[in-house]
């Protein structure tokens, strides 16, 4: 008998777990309480890019740019290529950008898909940037933004066409019942799965505590802002993400969202201190005022457009983790309970291949996409002693 799944949540994750598990040969039943990305996949600020400093993180981001890319292609899902270039503020972090360069290379990138920028470079790219305290950049010409609620049903769409089965409601309990299986109370029914999937995102730790496995998530709000322009600018804004990994504080981004308005706001990897952990059924959804003007005093100094003004977007939830790391994996106590969040701020670019690794680790026993993604499993002791 085919291994009976039930992945619960249909963001990019979940919907990710169960288009694989269904590709592998898995009974798969998806549950979601609402639309596919109706959580914090659909509230994001949407960039797909493979600009980052982490190898196996690079490779995970270039394998879901590809399965982007065939979803483009087989089904028009529409792509965005606007470019993303991650900012080097200093010879030190170019040095840095430049491994990455390298690492892309060896993971089967052309010269033309991630280009190194010096200062110049960087200036006629993006003329209205202000890049005086800035050292060069990386930039990727295919990268660029995805609707979330698009992508995500497309992938939803494919588990369906490979035999899944698409549930709306809601997780009220579950039960592991004496031969090992699970039996998940809905409110359109009961489940029995042989393995379950918990790819709920920043509501990962209250379906955790429903499985009788409490998960070290920590969901923070953030904010996006939408700043006007005076009038169209003759050239298309980038991702211009100022942050870089490692960095202590969150920095500004900004990308073109359409010809008068740009998206903004602050992006960082880390559970910010002094910031409040966020219970995801109650949480803040109106933008801040006092973070309405940090972003508008900061774009101000470093998009050089006169004429702009800022209004308040939406908010979304960054499910963090306390090491930083995403939480991917079977459950130490349990290896029928299969973990899939922490995916922070890049869960729209990460996502989909995030649930590809945690169907594998299902239906496979061990991740193959990305072989180096055990460092991501649950239970690990840089995550001991946070679950809130």
């Amino acid at each position: 008998m085919n291994t009976r799944i039930a992945v619960i949540g249909a963001g990019t994750a979940g919907s990710g777990a169960a288009r694989r598990a269904a590709e592998l040969g898995a009974k798969v039943i998806l549950i979601e309480r609402d639309a596919p990305a109706s959580g914090s996949s659909g509230r994001s600020a949407a960039i797909y890019n493979v600009q980052t400093v982490d190898p196996l993180h690079i490779e995970l981001r270039m394998r879901a740019r590809e399965l982007f890319f065939r979803l483009e292609r087989d089904h028009g899902l529409p792509l965005n290529r606007i470019g993303n270039v991650r900012v080097g503020w200093s010879d030190a972090d170019m040095e840095r950008l430049e491994t990455v360069n390298r690492t892309q290379r060896e993971l089967g990138l052309g010269p033309g898909d991630a280009i190194i920028l010096s200062r110049q470079d960087l200036q006629n790219l993006v003329p209205d940037l202000n890049t005086s305290d800035l050292a060069g950049g990386l930039f990727g010409p295919r990268d660029g933004t995805v609707n979330g609620e698009v992508m995500c049903q497309a992938l939803v769409n494919e588990a369906i066409e490979l035999g899944a089965e698409y549930k709306k409601a809601n997780v009220l309990g579950h039960q592991l019942r004496s031969d090992g299986t699970h039996l998940i109370h809905t409110s359109d029914g009961d489940v029995v799965a042989d393995i379950v999937i918990n790819a709920a995102g920043a509501w990962a730790g209250i379906v955790g505590e429903l499985l009788g496995h409490p998960v070290p998530v920590l969901p923070q709000v953030h904010d996006i802002v939408k700043v006007s322009l005076a009038t169209p600018l003759r050239y298309t804004v980038p991702m211009v993400n100022l942050y870089m990994p490692g960095s202590d504080d969150e920095a500004l981004y900004f990308r073109q969202f359409d010809e008068t308005t740009l998206l903004a706001g602050f992006h960082t990897y880390r559970v910010l201190e002094g910031h409040p952990i966020a219970d995801p059924e109650n949480y803040r959804g109106e933008v801040e005022p006092s973070y309405l003007a940090a972003v508008e005093e900061a774009i101000n100094r470093r998009f050089l457009v006169p004429g702009m003004t800022v209004q308040a977007g939406w908010t979304g939830l960054y499910p963090c983790t306390a090491d930083e790391e995403f939480i991917i994996g079977p459950e130490p106590a349990d290896n029928s309970i299969i973990t899939c969040t922490g995916l922070g701020g890049v869960g729209v670019t990460s996502g989909a291949m995030a649930g590809y690794t945690a169907a594998e680790w299902a239906v496979q026993g061990r991740p193959t996409t990305i072989s180096g993604a055990t460092r991501w499993l649950p239970g690990r002791e840089s995550l001991k002693g946070t679950i809130k």
